[in-house]
Protein backbone atom coordinates (compact mmCIF):
# COMPACT_ATOMS: atom_id res chain seq x y z
CA UNK A 1 0.00 0.00 0.00
CA UNK A 2 1.50 3.35 -1.07
CA UNK A 3 1.50 6.05 1.63
CA UNK A 4 -0.40 9.29 0.92
CA UNK A 5 2.82 11.34 1.08
CA UNK A 6 4.64 9.07 -1.35
CA UNK A 7 1.59 9.02 -3.64
CA UNK A 8 1.50 12.83 -3.65
CA UNK A 9 5.20 13.01 -4.50
CA UNK A 10 4.71 10.48 -7.31
CA UNK A 11 1.79 12.53 -8.64
CA UNK A 12 3.86 15.72 -8.69
CA UNK A 13 6.72 14.00 -10.47
CA UNK A 14 4.31 12.48 -12.98
CA UNK A 15 2.61 15.86 -13.55
CA UNK A 16 6.00 17.39 -14.35
CA UNK A 17 6.70 14.56 -16.79
CA UNK A 18 3.30 14.99 -18.48
CA UNK A 19 3.87 18.73 -18.85
CA UNK A 20 7.26 18.04 -20.44
CA UNK A 21 5.80 15.60 -22.99
CA UNK A 22 2.98 18.01 -23.87
CA UNK A 23 5.49 20.82 -24.37
CA UNK A 24 7.76 18.69 -26.56
CA UNK A 25 4.85 18.05 -28.96
CA UNK A 26 3.70 21.67 -29.09
CA UNK A 27 0.87 21.43 -26.54
CA UNK A 28 2.33 23.87 -24.01
CA UNK A 29 -0.80 26.03 -24.23
CA UNK A 30 -2.93 23.06 -23.28
CA UNK A 31 -0.61 22.27 -20.38
CA UNK A 32 -1.02 25.81 -19.07
CA UNK A 33 -4.80 25.79 -19.51
CA UNK A 34 -5.02 22.46 -17.67
CA UNK A 35 -3.29 23.81 -14.58
CA UNK A 36 0.19 22.43 -15.35
CA UNK A 37 1.68 25.86 -16.10
CA UNK A 38 4.07 25.67 -13.13
CA UNK A 39 5.84 22.78 -14.90
CA UNK A 40 6.03 24.50 -18.31
CA UNK A 41 9.04 26.61 -19.26
CA UNK A 42 8.21 30.32 -19.25
CA UNK A 43 8.32 31.33 -22.90
CA UNK A 44 6.00 32.94 -25.40
CA UNK A 45 5.28 29.82 -27.41
CA UNK A 46 1.88 28.20 -27.43
CA UNK A 47 0.13 30.97 -25.51
CA UNK A 48 -3.51 30.20 -24.86
CA UNK A 49 -6.05 32.16 -26.87
CA UNK A 50 -9.80 32.14 -26.21
CA UNK A 51 -12.36 33.20 -28.75
CA UNK A 52 -16.09 32.94 -29.26
CA UNK A 53 -17.83 31.16 -32.09
CA UNK A 54 -16.50 28.52 -34.44
CA UNK A 55 -16.02 24.77 -34.29
CA UNK A 56 -14.09 23.10 -31.51
CA UNK A 57 -11.63 21.63 -34.01
CA UNK A 58 -11.84 22.94 -37.62
CA UNK A 59 -12.03 20.13 -40.17
CA UNK A 60 -8.98 21.25 -42.15
CA UNK A 61 -6.70 21.20 -39.11
CA UNK A 62 -7.73 17.99 -37.35
CA UNK A 63 -5.39 15.51 -39.03
CA UNK A 64 -2.14 17.19 -38.00
CA UNK A 65 -3.34 17.74 -34.44
CA UNK A 66 -4.56 14.12 -34.25
CA UNK A 67 -1.10 12.79 -35.19
CA UNK A 68 0.57 14.85 -32.47
CA UNK A 69 -2.10 13.80 -29.96
CA UNK A 70 -1.37 10.12 -30.70
CA UNK A 71 2.38 10.75 -30.27
CA UNK A 72 1.75 12.36 -26.88
CA UNK A 73 -0.23 9.36 -25.65
CA UNK A 74 2.43 6.92 -26.83
CA UNK A 75 5.19 8.90 -25.07
CA UNK A 76 3.21 9.09 -21.82
CA UNK A 77 3.06 5.31 -21.47
CA UNK A 78 0.58 2.54 -20.71
CA UNK A 79 -2.19 4.47 -18.97
CA UNK A 80 -2.46 7.04 -21.71
CA UNK A 81 -2.14 4.45 -24.47
CA UNK A 82 -5.08 2.61 -22.91
CA UNK A 83 -6.96 5.91 -22.61
CA UNK A 84 -6.41 6.48 -26.31
CA UNK A 85 -7.65 2.99 -27.11
CA UNK A 86 -10.81 3.61 -25.07
CA UNK A 87 -11.33 6.97 -26.78
CA UNK A 88 -10.96 5.25 -30.16
CA UNK A 89 -14.16 3.36 -29.30
CA UNK A 90 -16.06 6.62 -28.71
CA UNK A 91 -17.07 8.15 -32.06
CA UNK A 92 -19.63 10.18 -30.12
CA UNK A 93 -16.74 12.12 -28.53
CA UNK A 94 -13.77 12.06 -30.90
CA UNK A 95 -13.73 13.36 -34.49
CA UNK A 96 -13.08 10.78 -37.26
CA UNK A 97 -9.49 11.96 -37.78
CA UNK A 98 -8.70 11.34 -34.12
CA UNK A 99 -10.42 7.94 -34.20
CA UNK A 100 -8.26 6.90 -37.16
CA UNK A 101 -5.06 7.97 -35.41
CA UNK A 102 -5.95 6.46 -32.04
CA UNK A 103 -6.55 3.11 -33.73
CA UNK A 104 -2.85 3.16 -34.67
CA UNK A 105 -1.71 3.30 -31.05
CA UNK A 106 0.91 0.64 -30.50
CA UNK A 107 0.86 -1.06 -27.12
CA UNK A 108 4.22 -2.72 -27.70
CA UNK A 109 6.99 -2.34 -25.12
CA UNK A 110 10.27 -4.17 -24.48
CA UNK A 111 9.54 -7.50 -22.76
CA UNK A 112 10.41 -8.12 -19.15
CA UNK A 113 13.26 -10.46 -18.36
CA UNK A 114 12.09 -14.07 -18.05
CA UNK A 115 13.30 -14.24 -14.43
CA UNK A 116 10.91 -11.39 -13.52
CA UNK A 117 8.04 -13.22 -15.23
CA UNK A 118 8.83 -16.41 -13.30
CA UNK A 119 8.98 -14.48 -10.02
CA UNK A 120 5.60 -12.87 -10.74
CA UNK A 121 3.97 -16.23 -11.60
CA UNK A 122 5.36 -17.94 -8.52
CA UNK A 123 4.44 -15.04 -6.23
CA UNK A 124 0.83 -14.71 -7.45
CA UNK A 125 0.03 -18.42 -7.91
CA UNK A 126 1.85 -19.37 -4.72
CA UNK A 127 3.98 -22.26 -5.98
CA UNK A 128 7.18 -23.14 -7.80
CA UNK A 129 7.08 -22.67 -11.59
CA UNK A 130 8.08 -26.29 -12.18
CA UNK A 131 5.21 -27.46 -10.00
CA UNK A 132 2.71 -25.27 -11.85
CA UNK A 133 3.78 -26.01 -15.45
CA UNK A 134 5.81 -28.70 -17.15
CA UNK A 135 7.44 -26.07 -19.39
CA UNK A 136 7.26 -22.33 -20.16
CA UNK A 137 8.81 -20.75 -23.24
CA UNK A 138 11.21 -17.93 -22.38
CA UNK A 139 10.46 -15.87 -25.50
CA UNK A 140 7.08 -14.12 -25.12
CA UNK A 141 4.39 -14.39 -27.78
CA UNK A 142 3.55 -10.73 -27.17
CA UNK A 143 4.62 -7.95 -24.79
CA UNK A 144 2.36 -5.02 -23.94
CA UNK A 145 2.28 -2.27 -21.34
CA UNK A 146 0.04 -4.14 -18.90
CA UNK A 147 1.46 -7.61 -19.33
CA UNK A 148 3.02 -10.15 -21.62
CA UNK A 149 2.05 -13.58 -22.91
CA UNK A 150 4.10 -16.79 -22.85
CA UNK A 151 3.35 -20.17 -24.34
CA UNK A 152 3.48 -23.07 -21.88
CA UNK A 153 2.44 -26.65 -21.30
CA UNK A 154 0.59 -28.10 -18.32
CA UNK A 155 1.59 -31.31 -16.57
CA UNK A 156 -1.29 -33.16 -18.25
CA UNK A 157 0.07 -32.21 -21.69
CA UNK A 158 -2.27 -29.33 -22.64
CA UNK A 159 -0.70 -26.45 -24.58
CA UNK A 160 -1.68 -23.12 -23.01
CA UNK A 161 -0.79 -19.44 -22.89
CA UNK A 162 -0.02 -17.51 -19.70
CA UNK A 163 -0.94 -13.83 -19.55
CA UNK A 164 1.25 -12.24 -16.86
CA UNK A 165 0.64 -8.76 -15.44
CA UNK A 166 3.68 -6.50 -15.12
CA UNK A 167 4.75 -5.94 -11.48
CA UNK A 168 3.97 -2.44 -10.16
CA UNK A 169 1.70 -1.49 -13.06
CA UNK A 170 -1.29 -0.82 -10.78
CA UNK A 171 0.53 1.87 -8.74
CA UNK A 172 1.69 3.67 -11.89
CA UNK A 173 -1.78 3.63 -13.41
CA UNK A 174 -3.35 4.85 -10.15
CA UNK A 175 -0.99 7.85 -10.12
CA UNK A 176 -1.93 8.67 -13.71
CA UNK A 177 -5.63 8.36 -12.87
CA UNK A 178 -5.24 10.90 -10.06
CA UNK A 179 -3.77 13.38 -12.53
CA UNK A 180 -6.43 12.63 -15.16
CA UNK A 181 -9.18 13.35 -12.62
CA UNK A 182 -7.49 16.65 -11.74
CA UNK A 183 -7.21 17.65 -15.40
CA UNK A 184 -10.81 16.63 -16.12
CA UNK A 185 -12.26 18.65 -13.24
CA UNK A 186 -10.11 21.66 -14.07
CA UNK A 187 -11.21 21.65 -17.71
CA UNK A 188 -14.88 21.17 -16.80
CA UNK A 189 -14.69 24.14 -14.44
CA UNK A 190 -13.09 26.46 -16.98
CA UNK A 191 -14.28 25.52 -20.49
CA UNK A 192 -17.95 25.92 -21.36
CA UNK A 193 -18.06 23.61 -24.40
CA UNK A 194 -16.91 20.60 -22.35
CA UNK A 195 -20.26 20.44 -20.54
CA UNK A 196 -21.56 18.00 -23.18
CA UNK A 197 -18.43 15.83 -23.19
CA UNK A 198 -18.09 15.58 -19.37
CA UNK A 199 -14.35 14.78 -19.07
CA UNK A 200 -14.84 13.51 -15.51
CA UNK A 201 -17.36 10.92 -16.72
CA UNK A 202 -14.93 9.88 -19.45
CA UNK A 203 -12.16 9.40 -16.89
CA UNK A 204 -14.56 7.43 -14.66
CA UNK A 205 -15.44 5.18 -17.59
CA UNK A 206 -11.76 4.79 -18.42
CA UNK A 207 -10.91 3.99 -14.79
CA UNK A 208 -13.55 1.26 -14.77
CA UNK A 209 -12.26 -0.14 -18.06
CA UNK A 210 -8.57 -0.18 -17.19
CA UNK A 211 -9.04 -1.51 -13.65
CA UNK A 212 -11.26 -4.23 -15.09
CA UNK A 213 -8.54 -5.04 -17.60
CA UNK A 214 -6.04 -5.31 -14.75
CA UNK A 215 -8.30 -7.86 -13.07
CA UNK A 216 -7.64 -11.06 -15.03
CA UNK A 217 -10.23 -12.92 -12.95
CA UNK A 218 -12.88 -10.58 -14.37
CA UNK A 219 -11.64 -11.27 -17.90
CA UNK A 220 -11.89 -15.01 -17.14
CA UNK A 221 -15.51 -14.51 -16.03
CA UNK A 222 -16.25 -12.61 -19.24
CA UNK A 223 -14.86 -15.49 -21.26
CA UNK A 224 -16.92 -18.06 -19.40
CA UNK A 225 -20.10 -15.97 -19.82
CA UNK A 226 -19.45 -15.63 -23.54
CA UNK A 227 -18.81 -19.35 -23.83
CA UNK A 228 -22.09 -20.14 -22.08
CA UNK A 229 -24.02 -17.82 -24.40
CA UNK A 230 -22.63 -19.68 -27.44
CA UNK A 231 -22.70 -23.17 -25.96
CA UNK A 232 -25.25 -24.27 -28.58
CA UNK A 233 -23.43 -22.62 -31.50
CA UNK A 234 -20.64 -24.92 -32.77
CA UNK A 235 -19.29 -22.27 -35.16
CA UNK A 236 -18.29 -19.83 -32.37
CA UNK A 237 -16.30 -20.38 -29.19
CA UNK A 238 -13.74 -18.93 -26.78
CA UNK A 239 -10.56 -20.51 -25.36
CA UNK A 240 -10.99 -22.62 -22.25
CA UNK A 241 -9.80 -20.90 -19.06
CA UNK A 242 -7.68 -22.97 -16.64
CA UNK A 243 -9.11 -21.69 -13.39
CA UNK A 244 -6.64 -23.44 -11.10
CA UNK A 245 -3.81 -21.55 -12.84
CA UNK A 246 -5.57 -18.17 -12.89
CA UNK A 247 -5.71 -15.30 -10.40
CA UNK A 248 -6.08 -11.52 -10.49
CA UNK A 249 -2.62 -11.01 -12.04
CA UNK A 250 -2.24 -14.29 -13.98
CA UNK A 251 -4.58 -15.66 -16.68
CA UNK A 252 -3.95 -19.14 -18.09
CA UNK A 253 -6.03 -20.34 -21.01
CA UNK A 254 -6.07 -22.78 -23.89
CA UNK A 255 -3.71 -22.10 -26.79
CA UNK A 256 -5.72 -21.67 -30.02
CA UNK A 257 -4.14 -22.84 -33.25
CA UNK A 258 -5.50 -21.14 -36.34
CA UNK A 259 -5.42 -18.16 -38.68
CA UNK A 260 -5.97 -14.58 -37.56
CA UNK A 261 -9.14 -13.26 -39.17
CA UNK A 262 -7.16 -10.44 -40.77
CA UNK A 263 -5.21 -13.01 -42.82
CA UNK A 264 -8.25 -14.79 -44.28
CA UNK A 265 -8.30 -14.06 -48.01
CA UNK A 266 -11.33 -12.00 -49.02
CA UNK A 267 -13.72 -13.04 -51.78
CA UNK A 268 -13.18 -16.78 -51.24
CA UNK A 269 -15.76 -19.41 -50.22
CA UNK A 270 -14.06 -19.61 -46.82
CA UNK A 271 -14.40 -15.84 -46.38
CA UNK A 272 -18.14 -16.13 -47.18
CA UNK A 273 -18.59 -18.78 -44.47
CA UNK A 274 -16.61 -16.78 -41.92
CA UNK A 275 -18.62 -13.65 -42.77
CA UNK A 276 -21.91 -15.43 -42.15
CA UNK A 277 -20.64 -16.77 -38.82
CA UNK A 278 -19.40 -13.33 -37.78
CA UNK A 279 -22.73 -11.65 -38.57
CA UNK A 280 -24.72 -14.32 -36.73
CA UNK A 281 -22.42 -13.99 -33.72
CA UNK A 282 -22.69 -10.17 -33.56
CA UNK A 283 -26.50 -10.22 -33.80
CA UNK A 284 -26.65 -12.87 -31.08
CA UNK A 285 -24.27 -10.92 -28.82
CA UNK A 286 -25.91 -7.53 -29.17
CA UNK A 287 -29.62 -8.07 -29.70
CA UNK A 288 -30.28 -11.32 -27.86
CA UNK A 289 -27.63 -11.77 -25.17
CA UNK A 290 -26.97 -8.07 -24.46
CA UNK A 291 -23.30 -8.90 -23.86
CA UNK A 292 -20.78 -8.17 -26.61
CA UNK A 293 -17.06 -8.09 -27.33
CA UNK A 294 -15.97 -4.46 -27.01
CA UNK A 295 -12.99 -4.61 -29.36
CA UNK A 296 -13.70 -7.06 -32.22
CA UNK A 297 -10.78 -6.13 -34.46
CA UNK A 298 -9.29 -8.83 -36.75
CA UNK A 299 -6.44 -9.54 -34.33
CA UNK A 300 -8.90 -10.59 -31.64
CA UNK A 301 -10.54 -13.30 -33.75
CA UNK A 302 -8.96 -16.57 -34.87
CA UNK A 303 -10.34 -18.89 -37.57
CA UNK A 304 -9.59 -22.55 -36.93
CA UNK A 305 -9.09 -25.13 -39.70
CA UNK A 306 -12.79 -26.13 -39.59
CA UNK A 307 -13.79 -22.42 -39.92
CA UNK A 308 -14.80 -22.13 -36.27
CA UNK A 309 -14.53 -18.50 -35.16
CA UNK A 310 -12.70 -18.05 -31.84
CA UNK A 311 -12.92 -14.73 -29.96
CA UNK A 312 -10.00 -13.78 -27.70
CA UNK A 313 -9.06 -10.86 -25.41
CA UNK A 314 -12.12 -10.04 -23.32
CA UNK A 315 -10.59 -7.20 -21.34
CA UNK A 316 -13.07 -4.78 -22.95
CA UNK A 317 -16.73 -5.83 -23.16
CA UNK A 318 -20.07 -4.05 -23.38
CA UNK A 319 -23.53 -4.82 -22.07
CA UNK A 320 -27.05 -3.68 -22.93
CA UNK A 321 -30.16 -3.87 -20.78
CA UNK A 322 -33.37 -5.31 -22.30
CA UNK A 323 -34.78 -1.80 -22.75
CA UNK A 324 -31.56 -0.68 -24.48
CA UNK A 325 -31.78 -3.70 -26.78
CA UNK A 326 -35.36 -2.77 -27.65
CA UNK A 327 -34.32 0.82 -28.38
CA UNK A 328 -31.51 -0.45 -30.59
CA UNK A 329 -33.86 -2.72 -32.53
CA UNK A 330 -36.27 0.19 -32.96
CA UNK A 331 -33.43 2.33 -34.30
CA UNK A 332 -32.40 -0.32 -36.83
CA UNK A 333 -35.98 -0.76 -38.03
CA UNK A 334 -36.69 2.98 -38.31
CA UNK A 335 -33.44 3.49 -40.25
CA UNK A 336 -34.32 0.71 -42.69
CA UNK A 337 -37.84 2.10 -43.20
CA UNK A 338 -36.59 5.69 -43.50
CA UNK A 339 -38.82 6.92 -40.67
CA UNK A 340 -37.12 10.19 -39.66
CA UNK A 341 -39.60 10.84 -36.82
CA UNK A 342 -38.93 7.35 -35.47
CA UNK A 343 -35.15 7.84 -35.75
CA UNK A 344 -35.33 11.16 -33.88
CA UNK A 345 -37.57 9.79 -31.12
CA UNK A 346 -35.39 6.71 -30.65
CA UNK A 347 -32.16 8.72 -30.48
CA UNK A 348 -33.73 10.95 -27.84
CA UNK A 349 -34.75 7.87 -25.86
CA UNK A 350 -31.25 6.44 -26.13
CA UNK A 351 -29.53 9.62 -24.97
CA UNK A 352 -29.51 12.26 -22.27
CA UNK A 353 -30.32 15.78 -23.52
CA UNK A 354 -28.06 18.43 -21.97
CA UNK A 355 -30.38 21.42 -21.93
CA UNK A 356 -33.28 22.09 -24.27
CA UNK A 357 -33.46 20.25 -27.62
CA UNK A 358 -35.07 21.95 -30.63
CA UNK A 359 -37.10 18.97 -31.81
CA UNK A 360 -38.16 20.61 -35.08
CA UNK A 361 -34.58 21.32 -36.11
CA UNK A 362 -33.39 17.94 -34.84
CA UNK A 363 -35.95 16.11 -37.00
CA UNK A 364 -35.02 18.32 -39.97
CA UNK A 365 -31.35 17.36 -39.59
CA UNK A 366 -32.28 13.67 -39.31
CA UNK A 367 -34.38 13.98 -42.50
CA UNK A 368 -31.44 15.55 -44.33
CA UNK A 369 -29.16 12.76 -43.12
CA UNK A 370 -31.67 10.10 -44.21
CA UNK A 371 -32.04 11.65 -47.67
CA UNK A 372 -28.27 11.83 -48.13
CA UNK A 373 -27.48 8.24 -47.12
CA UNK A 374 -30.56 6.04 -47.30
CA UNK A 375 -32.20 7.27 -50.50
CA UNK A 376 -29.08 6.68 -52.55
CA UNK A 377 -27.99 3.33 -53.96
CA UNK A 378 -28.67 1.11 -50.95
CA UNK A 379 -25.96 -1.30 -51.99
CA UNK A 380 -23.38 1.47 -51.62
CA UNK A 381 -24.51 2.79 -48.24
CA UNK A 382 -21.54 3.52 -45.97
CA UNK A 383 -22.97 2.48 -42.61
CA UNK A 384 -19.94 3.69 -40.62
CA UNK A 385 -20.14 7.16 -42.14
CA UNK A 386 -23.91 7.29 -41.60
CA UNK A 387 -23.54 6.32 -37.94
CA UNK A 388 -20.77 8.88 -37.43
CA UNK A 389 -22.92 11.62 -38.96
CA UNK A 390 -25.89 10.59 -36.81
CA UNK A 391 -23.74 10.89 -33.68
CA UNK A 392 -22.43 14.27 -34.81
CA UNK A 393 -26.04 15.40 -35.26
CA UNK A 394 -26.90 14.25 -31.74
CA UNK A 395 -23.88 16.16 -30.41
CA UNK A 396 -24.88 19.36 -32.20
CA UNK A 397 -28.24 19.16 -30.46
CA UNK A 398 -26.57 18.50 -27.09
CA UNK A 399 -27.73 14.90 -26.76
CA UNK A 400 -25.28 12.75 -24.81
CA UNK A 401 -25.40 9.05 -25.73
CA UNK A 402 -24.83 6.20 -23.30
CA UNK A 403 -21.22 4.96 -23.33
CA UNK A 404 -22.32 1.40 -24.16
CA UNK A 405 -24.03 2.63 -27.33
CA UNK A 406 -20.85 4.46 -28.31
CA UNK A 407 -18.73 1.37 -27.72
CA UNK A 408 -21.21 -0.71 -29.71
CA UNK A 409 -21.12 1.83 -32.54
CA UNK A 410 -17.35 1.58 -32.74
CA UNK A 411 -17.57 -2.23 -32.70
CA UNK A 412 -20.16 -2.11 -35.51
CA UNK A 413 -17.93 0.18 -37.58
CA UNK A 414 -15.02 -2.24 -37.10
CA UNK A 415 -17.21 -5.19 -38.11
CA UNK A 416 -18.35 -3.35 -41.25
CA UNK A 417 -14.73 -2.89 -42.29
CA UNK A 418 -14.09 -6.62 -41.78
CA UNK A 419 -17.22 -7.50 -43.75
CA UNK A 420 -16.20 -5.36 -46.73
CA UNK A 421 -12.73 -6.92 -46.73
CA UNK A 422 -14.11 -10.47 -46.59
CA UNK A 423 -16.64 -9.68 -49.35
CA UNK A 424 -15.50 -6.74 -51.51
CA UNK A 425 -18.84 -6.57 -53.43
CA UNK A 426 -20.87 -6.58 -50.21
CA UNK A 427 -24.38 -5.09 -50.38
CA UNK A 428 -25.02 -3.98 -46.78
CA UNK A 429 -28.78 -3.63 -47.14
CA UNK A 430 -29.27 -6.93 -48.94
CA UNK A 431 -27.13 -8.69 -46.35
CA UNK A 432 -28.89 -7.01 -43.44
CA UNK A 433 -32.53 -7.41 -44.51
CA UNK A 434 -32.92 -11.05 -43.35
CA UNK A 435 -31.63 -10.04 -39.93
CA UNK A 436 -33.99 -7.03 -39.91
CA UNK A 437 -37.00 -9.24 -40.65
CA UNK A 438 -35.97 -11.60 -37.86
CA UNK A 439 -35.56 -8.66 -35.47
CA UNK A 440 -38.99 -7.27 -36.41
CA UNK A 441 -40.62 -10.65 -35.82
CA UNK A 442 -38.85 -10.95 -32.47
CA UNK A 443 -39.59 -7.35 -31.43
CA UNK A 444 -43.29 -7.56 -32.26
CA UNK A 445 -43.92 -11.22 -31.52
CA UNK A 446 -47.11 -12.06 -29.66
CA UNK A 447 -45.12 -12.99 -26.58
CA UNK A 448 -43.25 -9.67 -26.45
CA UNK A 449 -46.37 -7.63 -27.24
CA UNK A 450 -48.32 -9.33 -24.44
CA UNK A 451 -45.34 -8.85 -22.11
CA UNK A 452 -45.22 -5.14 -22.98
CA UNK A 453 -48.95 -4.74 -22.42
CA UNK A 454 -48.71 -6.52 -19.07
CA UNK A 455 -45.80 -4.34 -17.94
CA UNK A 456 -47.65 -1.18 -18.96
CA UNK A 457 -50.83 -2.38 -17.25
CA UNK A 458 -48.94 -3.17 -14.04
CA UNK A 459 -47.28 0.23 -14.09
CA UNK A 460 -50.57 2.03 -14.70
CA UNK A 461 -52.26 -0.01 -11.98
CA UNK A 462 -49.61 0.99 -9.48
CA UNK A 463 -49.96 4.62 -10.53
CA UNK A 464 -53.76 4.56 -10.08
CA UNK A 465 -53.41 2.95 -6.65
CA UNK A 466 -50.86 5.50 -5.45
CA UNK A 467 -52.64 8.68 -6.66
CA UNK A 468 -55.47 8.72 -4.02
CA UNK A 469 -53.01 8.10 -1.20
CA UNK A 470 -50.68 10.86 -2.43
CA UNK A 471 -53.63 13.29 -2.84
CA UNK A 472 -54.75 12.52 0.72
CA UNK A 473 -51.24 13.31 1.96
CA UNK A 474 -51.21 16.62 0.07
CA UNK A 475 -54.62 17.63 1.49
CA UNK A 476 -53.57 16.68 5.05
CA UNK A 477 -50.37 18.75 4.73
CA UNK A 478 -52.39 21.68 3.37
CA UNK A 479 -54.91 21.46 6.20
CA UNK A 480 -52.20 21.18 8.86
CA UNK A 481 -50.19 24.06 7.47
CA UNK A 482 -47.25 21.77 6.58
CA UNK A 483 -47.36 22.30 2.84
CA UNK A 484 -44.47 24.36 1.55
CA UNK A 485 -43.96 25.50 -2.03
CA UNK A 486 -40.44 26.30 -3.11
CA UNK A 487 -39.89 28.54 -6.11
CA UNK A 488 -36.46 28.39 -7.71
CA UNK A 489 -35.06 30.84 -10.20
CA UNK A 490 -31.51 30.45 -11.48
CA UNK A 491 -31.10 34.19 -12.02
CA UNK A 492 -32.17 34.94 -8.44
CA UNK A 493 -29.84 32.22 -7.11
CA UNK A 494 -26.93 33.73 -9.03
CA UNK A 495 -27.90 37.21 -7.80
CA UNK A 496 -27.83 35.98 -4.20
CA UNK A 497 -24.39 34.44 -4.69
CA UNK A 498 -23.11 37.63 -6.31
CA UNK A 499 -24.49 39.80 -3.49
CA UNK A 500 -22.93 37.48 -0.90
CA UNK A 501 -19.53 37.70 -2.59
CA UNK A 502 -19.85 41.48 -3.03
CA UNK A 503 -20.82 41.94 0.63
CA UNK A 504 -17.85 39.87 1.76
CA UNK A 505 -15.46 41.92 -0.36
CA UNK A 506 -16.93 45.22 0.87
CA UNK A 507 -16.61 44.02 4.48
CA UNK A 508 -12.99 43.04 3.96
CA UNK A 509 -12.34 46.37 2.25
CA UNK A 510 -13.84 48.34 5.15
CA UNK A 511 -11.78 46.34 7.67
CA UNK A 512 -8.59 46.89 5.64
CA UNK A 513 -9.30 50.61 5.31
CA UNK A 514 -9.99 50.94 9.04
CA UNK A 515 -6.77 49.16 9.89
CA UNK A 516 -4.80 51.39 7.53
CA UNK A 517 -6.30 54.60 9.01
CA UNK A 518 -5.74 53.34 12.56
CA UNK A 519 -2.12 52.54 11.80
CA UNK A 520 -1.63 56.02 10.35
CA UNK A 521 -3.09 57.74 13.42
CA UNK A 522 -1.00 55.66 15.78
CA UNK A 523 2.23 56.28 13.88
CA UNK A 524 1.58 59.99 13.37
CA UNK A 525 3.04 60.86 16.80
CA UNK A 526 6.41 59.37 15.85
CA UNK A 527 8.69 61.38 13.60
CA UNK A 528 10.49 58.58 11.83
CA UNK A 529 13.11 59.30 9.19
CA UNK A 530 14.37 56.60 6.80
CA UNK A 531 17.15 57.71 4.47
CA UNK A 532 15.94 61.26 4.98
CA UNK A 533 12.40 60.44 3.91
CA UNK A 534 9.43 60.76 6.27
CA UNK A 535 8.27 57.41 7.58
CA UNK A 536 4.65 58.47 7.05
CA UNK A 537 5.38 59.08 3.39
CA UNK A 538 6.85 55.60 2.98
CA UNK A 539 3.88 54.07 4.79
CA UNK A 540 1.52 55.98 2.51
CA UNK A 541 3.32 54.71 -0.59
CA UNK A 542 3.22 51.14 0.74
CA UNK A 543 -0.49 51.45 1.43
CA UNK A 544 -1.15 52.71 -2.09
CA UNK A 545 0.80 49.82 -3.64
CA UNK A 546 -1.01 47.33 -1.41
CA UNK A 547 -4.37 48.82 -2.34
CA UNK A 548 -3.56 48.63 -6.07
CA UNK A 549 -2.43 45.00 -5.69
CA UNK A 550 -5.59 43.99 -3.86
CA UNK A 551 -7.72 45.84 -6.41
CA UNK A 552 -6.34 43.91 -9.38
CA UNK A 553 -6.43 40.64 -7.44
CA UNK A 554 -10.10 41.18 -6.53
CA UNK A 555 -10.96 42.17 -10.11
CA UNK A 556 -9.26 39.06 -11.49
CA UNK A 557 -10.97 36.83 -8.92
CA UNK A 558 -14.34 38.33 -9.85
CA UNK A 559 -13.86 37.89 -13.60
CA UNK A 560 -12.28 34.40 -13.61
CA UNK A 561 -13.46 32.45 -10.61
CA UNK A 562 -15.36 34.40 -8.01
CA UNK A 563 -18.90 33.85 -9.30
CA UNK A 564 -20.78 30.79 -10.46
CA UNK A 565 -21.16 30.34 -14.19
CA UNK A 566 -17.82 32.03 -14.80
CA UNK A 567 -16.59 29.49 -17.33
CA UNK A 568 -14.59 30.67 -20.29
CA UNK A 569 -15.61 29.77 -23.81
CA UNK A 570 -12.98 27.95 -25.84
CA UNK A 571 -13.36 28.23 -29.63
CA UNK A 572 -11.63 27.04 -31.62
CA UNK A 573 -9.65 24.57 -29.54
CA UNK A 574 -7.06 24.38 -32.31
CA UNK A 575 -5.54 27.62 -31.02
CA UNK A 576 -4.92 25.81 -27.77
CA UNK A 577 -3.30 22.87 -29.51
CA UNK A 578 -1.43 24.59 -32.34
CA UNK A 579 2.35 24.46 -32.51
CA UNK A 580 3.71 27.99 -32.87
Amino acid sequence: MVSPVKAAINDIQRAREIAGVLTSHGFQAFARSAGLGRFVEDDDEGLLEFETGGDLVPEEDRSEVAVRFRNVLEDLGPTFVKLGQVLSTRPDIMPPEFIDELQKLQDQVPPLAFDEIVDQIEDKLGDDIDTLFSSVQEKPLAAASIGQVHRARTHDGRVCVIKVQRPGILEKIQSDLDILYYLARFLEATIEELELYTPTAIVEEFETAILSELNFEREARNMRAFGENFADEPRVRVPEVYQDLTCREILTMEFVQGTKLGKVEGGTPRAERVLETLLDAMVEMVLYDGFFHGDPHPGNMIVEDDDTLVFIDFGLVGSLSPSQQDDLIDLVLTILTGDEDGIARTLLRMGYPVGRVNLRQFKADITELRDEYLFSNLGEVNVSEFVQQAMDTAQRHRIRLNANYARLTKAAMTIEGIMRRLKPDLDIMETGMPYARELAMHRFSAKNVVKGIMNSAMGFSGFVQQVPQQLDQVLMDLEGGNLEITVRNESLDELGDSLNILGTRLFLGVIASGMAISATLILRQYELQIFGISGMTLIGIAMVLLAVTFFWWALGWHLLGGTSGGKIRLSPILRLLRRD
